[in-house]
């Protein structure tokens, strides 16, 4: 059974590598990836350095663990089941059970694996802020691994969206009443207790008995998506293969207004519409705006300059491919403009998305150096 359970692990890290291949070629690694780890290593290094006179030094210890209890919430347990095993693998239950308990393994190793690589990253402030132990680190894992555990496990009983949220909510709300009010030895017995008969009821309610079948086919089949839906929605040329959620909104608002008043800028007002009435364009190029903003005001000096460079040139990347794909659509043909004139609009268009951002951000950074030197 080990060797089907490796056999089906084979098969879905070949098909995730594939999927993650054609996104990530030689440019975005040479151009994004090895850039990112170069910077984020030094950044981590000065973190660690100077952790204790950062303004993270000034954040409550119970606000790092409640941002814990959110990022370390644990997936749904797989069981690496098919729809095929009611048929051809039901009969021998022993294999059947042997699957479910190594995809269960599985999953609670990765997870494991996983809170222990956020806490890591949160050692220095940890350990050089709030002065805590090994033996402290441990019992907090222990705690963020048995809430998600409870949480996970109510999730498979309760199938209800508002109910689940009210259940982690709960999970959540007692993990920091442990560690507020509890000291670290009861936090721990506690914490083993509760996993111990986690376990045994997953065991006798999921593993040994036939009666969720269904349930735990379709939600390793959720999972199993999850991750390949991500690298989809990420790569702009696999996104068009999903299948659509929601009516595709039009290409211009009906019934709005002029937004410039000289009739020779009828391209750009085209093209202003076209992004703000589809939210994909709107919400992309906002969240890389902020997202690049963000870690432009928190990293140290020396990378603020490098990471503005980038900025700029990702946000023209963006708004360029959105042009590419606009000038594409159909109602050009209608509007018989000539390619000087698209030139001219992506022109306009770019210094007031791209360059007069950046501008105003660059002045910006400028004068709190200034006033901070």
């Amino acid at each position: 059974m080990v060797n089907l359970f490796q056999t089906r692990r084979k098969l879905e890290r070949q098909n995730n590598v594939k999927l993650l291949a054609s996104i990530v070629d030689w440019t975005i690694a040479l151009y994004m990836i090895l850039p990112g780890a170069i910077i984020g290593f030094f950044l981590y290094k000065d973190f660690v350095t100077d952790v204790e006179t950062l303004w993270v030094a000034q954040v409550p210890l119970v606000i790092w663990m409640v941002l814990l209890f959110f990022i370390t919430s644990m997936p749904t347990i797989r069981t690496y089941l098919q729809r095929a095993d009611r048929l051809f693998l039901i009969q021998d239950s022993r294999q059947m059970t042997q699957l479910k308990r190594a995809g269960f393994t599985w999953t609670l190793t990765k997870h494991l694996c996983r809170i222990v690589f956020f806490l890591a990253l949160l050692v220095p402030i940890f350990i050089k802020v709030h002065h805590l132990t090994t033996l402290d680190l441990l019992i907090y894992l222990l705690l963020f691994f048995t809430a998600s555990f409870c949480k996970n496990l109510v999730h498979l009983r309760i199938q209800i969206k508002w109910q689940q949220f009210c259940i982690s909510f709960v999970v959540w709300v007692a993990g920091i009443a442990l560690f507020l009010y509890v000291s670290p030895v009861v936090i721990a017995l506690i914490c083993m207790v509760l996993c111990i008969v986690n376990y045994m009821y997953y065991e006798r309610h999921f593993v040994q008995s036939m009666k969720h079948f269904d349930q735990l086919v379709e939600l390793d089949q959720v999972e199993f998506y999850k991750w390949q839906s991500t690298i989809f929605n990420t790569a702009p040329e696999l996104r068009s293969m999903l299948a659509p959620k929601m009516k595709k909104p039009r290409f211009l608002w009906t019934n709005s207004k002029r937004m410039f008043s000289h009739s020779d800028y009828f391209i750009e007002e085209l093209l202003c519409k076209t992004m703000l009435r589809q939210s994909q364009y709107k919400w992309g190029y906002l969240r890389l705006l902020f997202t690049g903003i963000g870690f432009i005001i928190v990293v140290p000096v020396w990378v603020k300059f490098v990471l503005l460079i980038l900025l700029f040139f990702g946000l023209r990347t963006y708004m360029k491919s959105i042009l590419q794909q606009t000038f594409e659509h159909k109602v050009w043909t209608i509007f018989q403009v000539s390619e000087e004139q698209m030139q001219r609009a992506r022109t306009r268009l770019l210094k007031g998305f791209v360059d007069f951002p950046i501008l105003i951000v660059f002045v910006m950074v400028v004068v709190y150096l200034t006033g901070y030197s």
